[in-house]
């Protein structure tokens, strides 16, 4: 059932609410029968997809998910995407937004706090990190950061190209950040925040990096061709080639990452004609977003099979350099972008609390 809330702010929010728990039946019905290679003629439930390098399996039951669809209409009434990936700050979604203002979103209820957004909107940015659980911000070409008191301060320069996007994960020792050059590789940077040293590796392309027995876990995924994913391992970035030791003197479409002979990074798997789009572990659980023969659904790996937990919004959400990152507060946030809708921008962003997943999309039901 669909039901329309409208909330009367200076902009509108128009939410699309499934308050029932979804099931498999739309799923297994979406799946087949199907013509083509990589199709079955017939599904036997349990199993949807056997295949050389992995099998496709519905769990019993569902984890039981609610699912809610939100579109907000952009600020400035233009239409336009967000400069920059959108982070939870505060018990806030906080975006930013031509001419390089910040707009606040309430995270329990979606409403906007525009005394929120007066504190932030004291300079035009070009785009902005939260690190450390601080707002970082780049304006006029210098870095800012938000203070206790709200009030922007100058900071040093960050390790990070402009795009808010190339921004991963940090802890204690390092600051990990990512690039992607489509078809042609991708490569996640680990920036040593003691010694000031960055070492690299290929992440064809990197879209949820997590700590891990001592290193980190790095999740990629490629929409070339019929679809790529790998999850491989790094150790101690140390190990890895440093940057300044593969400086290039000319520009090449070929990604920097290419350049890791050290084989230090450890692949955990590497699948085609599948992709992963996120992973966080819920409830001690490692769950991946997962994409395959056009629906997304949620899933469990255990060897090489994939276990389908959760339908979601039984729909074929897509995107192509999605971000994945869990907070200490505990909600979990997607950030996916589509080149067709809005180029490089995020054009919506999945937030997970507790049990349940809200899909907040820009300007337009995607």
């Amino acid at each position: 059932m669909k039901s329309i809330l409208t909330i009367p702010l200076l902009f509108l929010i128009s939410i699309f609410c499934c308050a029932q728990t979804e099931d498999f039946d739309s799923l297994i019905v979406s799946f087949g029968p199907r013509v083509g290679p990589f199709y079955q003629d017939s599904i036997h439930v349990p199993l949807i997809y056997r295949g050389k390098e992995f099998n496709i399996n519905l769990a019993d039951s569902s984890l039981g998910f609610k699912t809610k669809s939100i579109v907000i209409g952009s600020p400035n009434s233009d239409g336009s995407f967000p400069l920059s990936y959108s982070v939870i700050y505060k018990e806030h979604i906080v975006s930013l937004f031509e001419p390089g203002s910040f707009t606040c979103l309430r995270l329990s209820d979606f409403s906007r706090n525009t005394q929120f957004e007066v504190s932030l909107n004291k300079h035009k940015f070009k785009a902005f990190w939260l690190i450390d659980e601080k707002l970082y911000g780049l304006s006029k070409g210098r870095f800012w950061h938000l203070d206790s008191m709200d009030k922007w301060v100058r900071t040093k320069g960050l390790p990070l190209k402009a795009n808010s996007k190339s921004h991963l994960c940090e802890n204690n020792d390092y600051i990990v950040y990512g690039d992607c050059n489509g078809e042609w590789g991708g490569t996640v940077y680990f920036y040593n925040r003691r010694t000031k040293e960055t070492y690299f590796t290929e992440a064809t392309c990197a879209n949820t990096v997590t700590e891990a027995n001592g290193g980190f876990n790095v999740l990629s995924k490629l929409g070339h061709g019929g679809g790529s994913t790998e999850l491989k391992h790094v150790p101690n970035p140390t190990e890895l080639p440093n940057v300044k030791d593969f400086k290039r003197k000319r520009k090449t479409v070929e990604a920097l990452g290419y350049a890791d002979s050290s084989n230090h990074a450890v692949k955990i798997f590497d699948y085609y004609w599948i992709q992963m789009f996120s992973r966080f572990n819920w409830e001690g659980k490692d769950l991946y977003l997962v994409h395959w023969q056009e629906r997304t659904f949620l899933a469990e790996i255990k060897g090489n099979d994939f276990i389908i937990v959760d339908p979601l919004f039984n729909s074929d959400l897509y995107t192509h350099n999605p971000i994945t990152k869990k907070y200490s507060t505990g909600e979990v946030l997607i950030n996916l972008d589509h080149y067709g809708t809005g180029g490089e921008r995020e054009v919506s962003l999945v937030v997970i609390k507790g049990k349940e997943m809200i899909k907040i999309d820009w300007n337009n039901k995607h």
